[in-house]
């Protein structure tokens, strides 16, 4: 689906209707009977029951938010120059000067649906029919394969590469904090201050070209 809309349509929009509202809500839905944000057949977002995974939840929107951020920005100028990604991102139909839209869609509804899907139901579902090592793989590469398929578009080969390897990686670690702690509660909120820190860097680095 991701394909579809980048190499077909040639649209990040309808990209991201195809992959979010397709591939990690309707497929899911026809194909498995899961029904979209609920735990049946998978795992539920609930309150963190102890104290202790309380902090756990603070400590990853902190990392994944704010530390992912200051990286970003420390090691962008050995990122390569802008104007390639601008000129890509328009091709693909998204104005670079008017995202407020797409931003308030991206982050509304981006980390809810995948996460819902990625580690609330499909990462379970696959370690319950595969085992515990070749299911969390799975689910980790179906994860990274649309990163990879989405970054390949709008960035070269190399560090398209690059990239989803991070974004798998951090799949892989959202995967097993949500099967440990029963919960894909405190992966969402680490995914949605990941998902902020994108926007600030659009706008700090493709807007303002810093």
């Amino acid at each position: 689906m991701g394909a579809l809309g980048l190499f077909h349509f040639e649209s990040i929009a309808i990209t991201f209707y195809l992959y979010l509202l397709g591939g990690c809500l309707l497929v899911p839905c026809l194909l498995l009977g899961a029904r979209p944000l609920r735990d049946r057949g998978g795992l539920p977002f609930q309150p963190p029951p102890t104290r202790r995974q309380a902090r756990l939840e603070i400590t990853l929107v902190a990392v994944f938010g704010p530390v992912f951020l200051a990286i970003y920005l420390f090691v962008r100028p050995w990122l390569g120059d802008i104007a390639d990604y601008q000129a890509r991102v328009a091709a693909l139909g998204l104005d670079p000067a008017a995202p407020l839209v797409p931003f308030v869609l991206f982050v509304g509804l981006n980390p809810l649906l995948e996460e819902w899907w990625w580690r609330g139901q499909a990462t379970l579902r696959c370690r319950e029919a595969f085992g515990d090592r070749r299911g969390l793989t799975l689910a980790t590469a179906g994860f990274g394969f649309y990163h990879v398929v989405l970054l390949a578009a709008l960035f070269s080969w190399p560090m398209a590469l690059v990239r989803a390897g991070f974004i798998a990686a951090t799949g892989l670690l959202w995967s097993y904090l949500a099967t440990k702690l029963g919960s894909w509660r405190a992966v969402y909120f680490a995914h949605l201050a990941a998902d902020l820190s994108m926007v600030v860097v659009f706008i700090l680095v493709v807007m303002h070209r810093r």
